[in-house]
């Protein structure tokens, strides 16, 4: 990463930590560049290492995530909450909906971008959806608890801003109707995607012939 990037997260640290408890916390010792998971593929992304409860042994790591509007935005005709900024809307809807959020969740703002900072954990649960090794029950299971935490999610956060409650909620999972439209847009989906894939094979092996 570049010194003006390094300078500029040093002194967004700096900025936070003078409204936290413990400034001394937040100190940074040093920044990275940070590439994890597809969708932050493109957006600026950082793990910084704070003096936390104390050096060598005591040190935490923080995440900063650009943050962009939901690709959803488009497609959806719903009134949305009037959020301050992206970074405020995906904080407030993280907290609203996970039973626990992460260590120090905030907007935040740096060179005109909105960024969301928070805690990184020594360790997160990932789905390794290979290991499934073509047994359909392994990954009906794995989707069927995965859709059990988002109800339950949604459940959490109904009623805010205007968003469905409960009662709403549990009528739309009972009405079979948009069941069909779903499985037939997941399927075009699908196979949208393995085009995609083909082509940037094709597109890929042209342009790096094997030597």
């Amino acid at each position: 990463m570049t010194d003006q990037k390094r300078e500029q997260v040093c002194s967004l640290l700096a900025g936070f930590a003078e409204k936290e408890p413990d400034p001394r916390f937040f100190r940074v010792l040093d920044v990275a560049r940070r590439i994890a998971g597809t969708g932050s593929l493109g957006l600026d992304r950082y793990v910084i290492l704070v003096e936390g409860k104390g050096s060598p042994d005591h040190n935490y790591l923080l995440d900063l995530k650009e943050t962009l509007p939901s690709s959803l935005i488009p497609h959806v005709k719903t009134k949305q909450p009037p959020w301050k900024t992206e970074a405020h809307r995906v904080v407030a809807v993280m907290q609203r909906m996970q039973a626990v959020s992460m260590a120090f969740l905030h907007p935040v703002t740096m060179g005109g971008a909105q960024y969301v900072l928070r805690g990184l954990a020594p360790s997160e649960d990932r789905v390794a959806l290979s290991a499934w090794n073509k047994r359909l029950r392994r990954l009906q299971g794995v989707m069927k608890v995965m859709g059990e935490i988002l109800a339950w999610g949604q459940l959490r956060s109904g009623g805010r801003d205007g968003s469905a409650i409960a009662d709403e909620l549990i009528a739309y999972g009972k009405d079979a109707s948009w069941r069909k439209p779903l499985l037939d847009a997941a399927e075009r989906c699908s196979r949208q995607v393995e085009e995609d894939w083909r082509t940037y094979v094709e597109q890929y092996d042209e342009k790096n012939p094997a030597r």
